[in-house]
């Protein structure tokens, strides 16, 4: 037999045990489940047969009280054969229930017992009726009557409840030692029937595998020999089953192999010699290929370094053309928001230069006061331009790469500032970003983000309906460590299919004259080089938001100097 045969016999073995006693425990469960439910239907029907055995006194009770109050005692007796059918319909479902296990005979008899029980209730009720009708005028239903009546029920409809009582009581009996014996004889057979399986399984595995062990190692043995390089092996004669022929192949492989070395040995002698002079002309060769790729490697590197130096160069020039082609679309706002100050610093001035010249002595106590008051209103519109003029430099001076803590609100507010401008007349710029920690950047590129942002949401937004529209600049702490800046407007928003293309350099839009497409390509660069991310969600017609996450500032004990750029502002 073979090894396939033996293994398929010890499967085909364990499968049918374990199928018999899985058969046998259903069948016991549902002989259990059915015995359970009949003891519970019979139970309810010796309850119905106490219901309707307890149903006298109170028709006696009833009788007695229409009697006193002199009315008809047919209610009485109709609500008495109601409470008997509402009792019979219950010992009828509970019957329905039993075919599955009693004879239809049997169950008949029982309908049979229940419809004479009905009418002996019936004619009880009847009699008891009449008994109480025939009573003279203005007498009550004494406690001897209703005794009388009361024993004439237990001798007629009395009698008969106890009896049918008794039967199911005799047969809920029975059911239980059937029941007891059930779950016996299923103990019994939990403890002997696995043993027996757990015999016959053992009893087959031990034939099967105690000859494959032994076959198996002396083929391990074989095969150790072989490894080791031994091939002068005989391996004694094996059967027709999967390990003979493994034995036989084992035996033509030691033969193949050994005549195989034998002829190598032959070759390897005869090419030993020719092999070693191969073998130094081709390290010679190999030699002089290496050192002249070495040198190669060595040009492309140089070139390569001074690629990426011409690459960074450029890098950089272009984050700077952009910053100044952002000065360039500010350059008309940032003129109006100058010249309102020069023009009453202006004013300012003419004044006092118009009151020294018409008082030649010393002015009087209002005039100076005036004076006084022209000059610091002038001194107040210098410090703005000056203001202004800084934020400009801070946006249009070349690059500080240094990184320090920076404050959002502050850096946020400069950015706002600058941007005025092209925001007043299409939404109002809300700034909220209090409250959060500083952050590691650089506080000029980080303006230079922020101000690209704004300004593309002031594009995005239509003139004239200032007070309905809003570009809100919002920073919270969304993790720890990390710092989020929201940049959210209510613009036309971004068509899905550019959504995908925003960040790609040359990437726009916009008229011609109006964007480069490089605003939001070094805007990515610059978080990116921050150790920060960027992305982006918008939907036509319902505006676009930019989420910008940067990493907080080291701690005041652990932090480095602040940025050049945050020191000069």
């Amino acid at each position: 037999m073979t090894i396939r045969a033996k293994v398929f016999l010890f499967a085909l073995l364990a499968v049918g045990l374990v199928c018999l006693m899985g058969v046998h425990l259903y069948a016991g469960a549902q002989k259990g489940q059915y015995i359970r439910e009949q003891l519970t239907a019979i139970q309810e029907q010796r309850d119905s047969y106490e219901r309707l055995h307890s149903l006298a006194w109170p028709y006696l009770s009833m009788l007695a009280q229409t009697r006193r109050v002199e009315g008809s005692t047919a209610l009485a007796q109709h609500e008495l054969m109601q409470k008997v059918d509402s009792e019979l319909a219950l010992l009828e479902d509970s019957l329905s229930r039993e075919e599955r296990w009693l004879g239809e005979r049997s169950e008949e008899t029982e309908r049979q017992e229940q419809r004479e029980l009905r009418e002996a209730l019936r004619q009880w009720s009847e009699w008891a009726a009449a008994r109480v009708r025939a009573l003279p005028e203005g007498s009550s239903v004494g406690s001897t009557l209703e005794w009388f009546l009361y024993s004439q029920f237990e001798q007629t409809v009395g009698q008969r409840i106890k009896d049918m009582q008794e039967a199911e009581n005799a047969e809920m009996d029975e059911l239980r030692r059937r029941w007891n014996d059930n779950v016996h004889v299923s103990r019994q057979l939990a403890l002997v029937f696995p043993a027996i399986c757990l015999v016959l399984v053992l009893a087959l595995a031990f034939a099967i595998l105690t000859p494959l062990q032994r076959s198996l190692r002396g083929l391990m043995a074989v095969a150790e020999r072989i490894g080791r390089g031994d091939f002068d092996i005989q391996l004694p004669p094996a059967g027709h089953d999967e390990l003979g022929r493994l034995t036989h192949a084992f035996d033509r492989m030691a033969r193949e192999l050994r005549e195989s070395l034998e002829e190598k040995q032959r070759l390897i002698r005869t090419e030993a010699e020719a092999s070693e002079r191969e073998a130094r002309r081709y390290n010679a060769l190999l030699e002089d290929t290496v050192r002249t790729r070495t040198a190669e490697l060595a040009e492309a590197n140089v070139r390569l370094q001074d690629s990426l130096q011409q690459l960074q160069s450029a890098q950089e020039q272009l984050l700077f053309a952009d910053r100044l082609a952002s000065v360039g679309r500010l350059a008309a706002g940032v003129g109006h928001e100058i010249n309102n100050p020069l023009a009453y610093i202006l004013s300012n001035l003419r004044y006092v230069h118009q009151e020294l010249k018409e008082q030649p002595g010393a002015p009087s106590p209002e005039a100076r006061e005036e004076m006084i008051s022209a000059l610091s209103e002038a001194s107040e519109g210098a410090e703005r331009v000056r203001l202004i003029v800084q934020d400009l430099r801070s946006l249009a001076r070349p690059d500080d790469v240094a990184l320090g803590p920076v404050d959002l609100a502050e850096v946020v507010r400069g950015s706002a500032k600058m941007a005025r401008h092209e925001v007043r007349d299409k939404a109002r710029l809300v700034e909220d970003c209090g409250g959060v920690p500083p952050v590691q950047a650089n506080a000029a590129r980080l303006g230079q983000v922020f101000l690209n942002l704004i300004i593309n949401a002031a594009h995005a937004i239509p003139p004239g309906q200032a007070q309905e529209n809003e570009i809100r600049v919002a920073a919270r702490l969304s993790a720890p460590e990390r710092v989020t800046v929201e940049v959210r407007d209510t613009g036309a928003g971004i068509s899905p299919e550019n959504l995908r293309r925003i960040f790609d350099p040359f990437f726009t839009t916009k008229p011609i004259g109006v964007g480069t497409g490089l605003g939001l390509s070094v805007c990515h660069r610059i978080i990116t080089a921050l150790g920060g991310e960027i992305r982006v969600e918008s939907e036509p017609g319902r505006g676009t938001c930019f989420f910008i996450t940067l990493p907080v500032a080291e701690r005041s004990g652990d932090a480095g100097p602040p940025s050049s750029d945050q020191s000069a502002a």
